[in-house]
């Protein structure tokens, strides 16, 4: 491009040489140095008019390159002057305003595209950007014309137009559909999270409900979820039981890494089903329970341990009076006849395999009717277990006491006959050796006993029945002593009569009914 002082040097050039041929040569020479004159002038602004021609075409084209660039791209494009006007936009631009390319340029200024706030903005916007400064800002508006709402992030560079001007580049990248879906997103998240606060408090209320224990517990065994029982028996509060592991609630550590280990098998698809005896830390309770664990998935998706402990403390001790009533004389706590006979059933068995010797003894206080005739059942009950307690002190925990009918008890020891006599010497001897404190005063008690030892073949009603008759032999000696059934004859008197293997009240009793 051609400045403009050559511009105005090559148009008065015919003139200037005109001028100066015509002062120094003749006249009629200046014809035709006019002719050369405009024979040297007429190309040189063809030339020049070429080469603009050439430029215009460049421009053009620069320009149409430009256009078809940003045509390209999906988000709007803007091209604006200093004062706000369009100098170039393109489809999409065109588009999201809802009219075409030439109307926007035609009308040239932005203030017809969007609110007078916003237009105002945008104007004060692009003189920074003009300064220098650059622009990089996210933007939330509502369109005016249909109220939808627009996510972008608008981006604003100085540049240089193809005649050297500085011009605003602005491009209006949208994201409304991301941010939207994001809204839906963080929505949902929070309809989810408000979903599960639901479901654990509806699970908390649950298992508040129920009598039993019941943690839940994650993989590294530390409780995340327990009911009001599990915090009841504890004596804590149920947020105070959040956080602590198997090891925190065992009574030892020993058993801690057991139930830890035990969770981890649960974990890994095992189920377990066992009862546990146990002493309750705080109070010091003995307690029984069933406890069962099984793998479940929590709300959040992560497996844990749900452990459910069934207490059946009262039903154990239930069943553990009865037994002990079923087993037990009620006056006295020794074994009944039922449970002697039980006993003693299973030791002539026992005896037969191993060849063992046993005896048995049978032993009756002397004149007990007298006592209770005298003084009364209350007193006649005292003698019996006072009877009874001087039993236990002589003889040995693996011997076996029983209270076969009223004042009569019966013995199985482990030993042979002078084995067994001097057991009962023993036990003749602490009856008799001190009066019975009563609550009718001191009382003067003795006993009389029989002993036989088991011979092969013998059964429980024959083994008492020898017993029973040193127990005869020893009332006819005179009481208040012990006779071995194998030093007795084989044939009894006629008047012991039918009091072999006698049961309760049997023989002349008149205390007590166990």
């Amino acid at each position: 491009m051609l400045s403009s002082l050559t511009r105005t040097l090559l148009l008065a050039l015919p003139a200037l040489l005109a001028g100066a041929t015509a002062l120094l040569l003749p006249l009629p020479i200046v014809p035709a140095l006019l002719l050369v004159g405009l024979a040297a002038y007429v190309p040189a602004v063809a030339a020049y008019v070429h080469s603009r021609q050439q430029q215009a075409m460049l421009a053009q084209r620069a320009e149409d390159l430009m256009q078809s660039l940003i045509d390209a791209l999906p988000d709007p494009v803007h091209i604006k002057q200093r004062g706000g006007g369009y100098v170039m936009v393109n489809e999409a631009f065109a588009r999201y305003h809802g009219t075409s390319r030439q109307a926007v340029l035609t009308a040239g200024l932005a203030e017809g595209l969007c609110s007078r706030a916003n237009h105002a903005l945008s104007m004060e916007e692009d003189e920074q950007v003009l300064a220098g400064a650059e622009l990089t800002k996210e933007e939330h508006t509502v369109r005016q014309h249909t109220g939808e709402e627009v996510f972008r992030i608008i981006c604003k560079r100085r540049c240089l137009d193809m005649t050297g001007q500085p011009v605003v580049v602005g491009l209006n990248h949208h994201i409304t559909e991301w941010r939207l879906a994001e809204r839906e997103l963080k929505q949902a998240l929070e309809r989810e999270k408000e979903m599960r606060a639901r479901t654990e408090q509806f699970v908390q209320d649950l298992i508040d409900l129920l009598p039993d224990v019941i943690h839940i517990k994650d993989a590294d065994s530390r409780l995340v979820m327990v009911n009001a029982a599990a915090a009841r028996i504890r004596q804590v509060s149920k947020q105070a039981l959040i956080g602590m592991d198997s090891r925190d609630l065992a009574p030892h550590p020993q058993v801690g890494e057991l139930s830890v280990r035990e969770d981890q098998r649960v974990l890994a698809g095992e189920e377990v089903l066992k009862e546990e005896r146990g002493v309750t830390p705080v109070t010091g309770e003995e307690y029984y329970r069933i406890v069962f664990k099984r793998r479940c998935i929590n709300v959040d998706g992560n497996p844990v341990v749900v452990s459910i402990q069934h207490y059946v403390t009262e039903w154990r001790l239930a069943e553990r009076e009865l037994r002990r009533l079923a087993q037990e004389d009620v006056l006295t706590g020794i074994a009944n006849r039922r449970y002697f006979s039980t006993e003693a059933e299973r030791a002539l068995h026992a005896v037969e395999r191993d060849g063992q010797p046993l005896s048995l003894l049978l032993l009756d206080l002397d004149r007990f009717k007298d006592i209770n005739d005298q003084y009364g059942h209350n007193v006649g009950d005292e003698v019996l277990a006072e009877m009874v307690k001087r039993l236990l002190q002589v003889l040995r925990k693996s011997d076996l006491p029983g209270r076969w009918g009223g004042e009569e008890f019966i013995v199985l020891l482990r030993g042979d006959a002078s084995a067994a006599m001097r057991a009962a010497e023993r036990v003749c001897q602490a009856v008799a050796g001190t009066p019975f404190d009563t609550s009718h005063g001191p009382l003067a008690v003795t006993l009389s006993g029989g002993c036989a030892s088991y011979r092969q073949g013998d059964s429980l009603s024959s083994l008492v029945g020898r017993a029973d008759k040193g127990l005869y032999a020893a009332k006819h000696g005179g009481r208040n002593r012990i006779r071995d059934a194998s030093e007795q004859p084989d044939t009894l008197p006629a008047d012991l009569g039918g009091s072999l293997v006698r049961g309760p009240q049997a023989a002349g009793s008149a205390g007590s009914t166990a």
